[in-house]
Formats: C-alpha cells, sequence, structure tokens
C-alpha cells in the first residue's frame, strides 16, 4: 500500500467512523494510526471507491513523519507541517487543530443537528461534542474560517499560487491531485482527496463533508478560475450546500435554474423517507422487555456503553454523548430493535439477544454490526 493509496479513497477499507466517534477524542495519534491492524480489505487496493477516514488521517500523519519533524508526538508534528508548509504560506491565521483553542477564544459558530423525527428543527449541540472528532487530525477536524479557506481556494485556482503570490506548490504537484485515480459513479471520479466530475462540460473539482455538527462543500471549476466555498453550522445539509454552489454556476454561466428545484425535490425525497420511517418507531418502550438487558457492556473496537432506564425511557450512553431509543416496529408490530433517535448520532439500530449472556449490538451506520457483552 502506498501513500497515494491512502488518500485516493481505494484501499478496499470501508467507513469505520463509528470508531472515530466513539472514541476520537480518547486516542493519540499513534493510536489512531495502529487501530488500522484490525481492518479488513474488502475490495483490492485501487479497484473501487470506499472513504475510510482512517486511512486519510494516516496518510497526513505519514506526511508529517516525511517532513522530518519527529517530536515524539504525531500530532504535534502534524500540526507544525500543516502550519509551515500549508497554513503560514496560504495566509490561514485562523485556522487550527486545537479544540482547546477554538474553545478558549469564545469566536466560533454553534453546532447544530437534529432529532429523528418528521419536521424535526435543528437543535444546537454542546460545541465539545465535536471534541469527539479529535483523534482523526488530518481527516478533517481542522477549525477555520470562511477567510482563510477563500486563501486555500485561490491557491488551488492559481496553481499553488497563495493570495499574496508565494509559491506555495508546483503546478504540477498540485494538478497531480485532481487527476483521476478511481471511479465513483458513471459521472465522477475520486483523485487524491478530490471529486473530479464536470458542470456541462467545465471540469469540476470538489469535496464535502460533516462533522457531528457542521456541513462543508468546497468546489471550483479550474479551467474557468471560479471556485466557491459554503459553510453551514448544522449536520446534513448537503443538499442546501450543493444547491448554493450550483445556482453560482448557474448564475456565471447563465444556465437554466435548476439548484432550487433539484434541492426541492431532495428535501421532499428526504422528508418523505424520513416520514416512513418515523411511522415505523413507537412512542415507548416495554419496559419488562428491556429490563433485563440494562447495564454496562463493552466492545474491543467502540469501548464501554451503558444502558439504563430514566423512568420509561431507554437511554443509551457511550460517554460522548447519550440518546433515548425507542422502538423500531416491523409488520405487526413486532420490534425489530432500538433506534437512537437523539443527536449528534440517530438512526443507529440497537438490538438485543441472551444466549447465555445478554449481548447488545449496534448496526446502521459504515462496517458492521459492532456486538457488545455485557459486564458483570
Amino acid at each position: 500500500m502506498t501513500m497515494r493509496n491512502l488518500v485516493c479513497a481505494c484501499t478496499g477499507v470501508p467507513r469505520r467512523d463509528l470508531e472515530i466517534i466513539f472514541n476520537g477524542n480518547e486516542l493519540s495519534a499513534e493510536e489512531f494510526v495502529a487501530s488500522l491492524r484490525s481492518f479488513e480489505f474488502y475490495t483490492p487496493i485501487g479497484e473501487a471507491h470506499q472513504y475510510s477516514n482512517q486511512m486519510v488521517a494516516s496518510g497526513g500523519y505519514i506526511a508529517a513523519l516525511a517532513d522530518d519533524t519527529v517530536s515524539g508526538n504525531l500530532l504535534e508534528d502534524y500540526t507544525a507541517t500543516l502550519q509551515a508548509r500549508v497554513l503560514d504560506p496560504i495566509g490561514m491565521p485562523n485556522t487550527t487543530l486545537s479544540f482547546d483553542e477554538v474553545e478558549a477564544s469564545d469566536n466560533y459558530a454553534v453546532p447544530h443537528s437534529r432529532r429523528l423525527a418528521v419536521d424535526a428543527p435543528f437543535e444546537p449541540l454542546p460545541l465539545r461534542t465535536e471534541a469527539a472528532l479529535a483523534g482523526g487530525g488530518p481527516a478533517g477536524v481542522h477549525w477555520s474560517t470562511a477567510e482563510d479557506m477563500a486563501n486555500y481556494l485561490v491557491t488551488e485556482l492559481s496553481r499553488g499560487v497563495a493570495h499574496d503570490g508565494t509559491r506555495v506548490v508546483s503546478a504540477q504537484q498540485l494538478e497531480e491531485t485532481w487527476r483521476p485515480q478511481v471511479p465513483v459513479s458513471a459521472n465522477e471520479q475520486y483523485g487524491l482527496g478530490w471529486y473530479v466530475g464536470d458542470y456541462k462540460g467545465q471540469r469540476l473539482i470538489h469535496h464535502g463533508g460533516n462533522t457531528l455538527g457542521f456541513t462543508s462543500d468546497f468546489a471550483f471549476l479550474p479551467d474557468a478560475d471560479i471556485g466557491i466555498l459554503v459553510l453551514a453550522n448544522g449536520y446534513g445539509t448537503t443538499d442546501m450546500n450543493e444547491a448554493i454552489r450550483t445556482r453560482l454556476w448557474e448564475l456565471v454561466f447563465a444556465q437554466e435554474a435548476e439548484a432550487e428545484r433539484l434541492a426541492t425535490y431532495a428535501l421532499q425525497q428526504a422528508t418523505a423517507q424520513t416520514a416512513a420511517f418515523a411511522a415505523q418507531i413507537g412512542d415507548r418502550v416495554d419496559v419488562a422487555e428491556v429490563s433485563p438487558f440494562l447495564g454496562r457492556y463493552t466492545n474491543e473496537a467502540l469501548g464501554e456503553v451503558a444502558l439504563s432506564l430514566e423512568g420509561d425511557a431507554l437511554t443509551l450512553d457511550v460517554g460522548e454523548f447519550r440518546s433515548q431509543l425507542l422502538p423500531l416496529r416491523g409488520e405487526e408490530s413486532q420490534v425489530q430493535g432500538y433506534l437512537m433517535v437523539d443527536p449528534p448520532i440517530v438512526g443507529l439500530n440497537i438490538t438485543f439477544t441472551d444466549e447465555g449472556k445478554p449481548t447488545l449490538t449496534l448496526a446502521g451506520f459504515g462496517v458492521g454490526p459492532y456486538a457488545f457483552t455485557r459486564v458483570e
């Protein structure tokens, strides 16, 4: 496996994001990389697009080692390399990996997410919710501002030259990251950290992403010398972010207005899916049915969780956050599992079994399922 494989989303390793969310702020960068030893390859290297935040993060940490900034602390090495080779020369003074620095500044957007319910409003999350992702470092844990990211966008459009004329990277090396490496769909491929597609014949380079309470979209048309960055302090606003991006392209190229219609359709589809799903969710648990499974559970990859009743509300506490669980009912109202309905993680399905020892199984997000055994 090469460095290129790590950042082309083509290692054959699928998402294992729950292991970051459940343990990210407890793992050092070294432990984060070491966790890869338990990963399985689902496809041969270079064959299929499968995004892995652990692989991307490891690529960033390896880049720091290659830069010979060896302090004995991998995160500090990465931070120093990032500062010297990217942030300082581009002009990004307000970009940091330090959650404590952000929290102390009192100058930040508040993250938001929604409960699993029809027309649920966005609700603010504690800022510290985002600290759960800290171990992911290079894989999108940077805190930044619109102005800093605009300077980064200028550097991409200028083929490696910062807004003040500083050459940050050669045009050849920069454009290599735009070169397709693996197909994503019939119309899109993945490069080195970028999705590569087109907008009506114009080459389109872009990447978006979500944390627990934020969504971003970064896109540019290199041959037209135009780009856009959309930042939202809400989880899962991808359709809105991309609609704003597309509307800019429409205005610049005098194209038919399609963005609003497409975004409205996407919202209608998402609302309908949520409504269908919500119709299967009960409003309370059978206390007698779940009581035998109360207690603490552990899983080697995700750590320890606790299942408890607060009145008649069944709650799962994973340490970094907690959520009420409500029954998911199938045909004839049979309980198929219990769904996490509170942010920051909604929709995960929990099932209970007892074949000599109570077991809690969590599924519904990336690779899995994860089986937890009860701690006596």
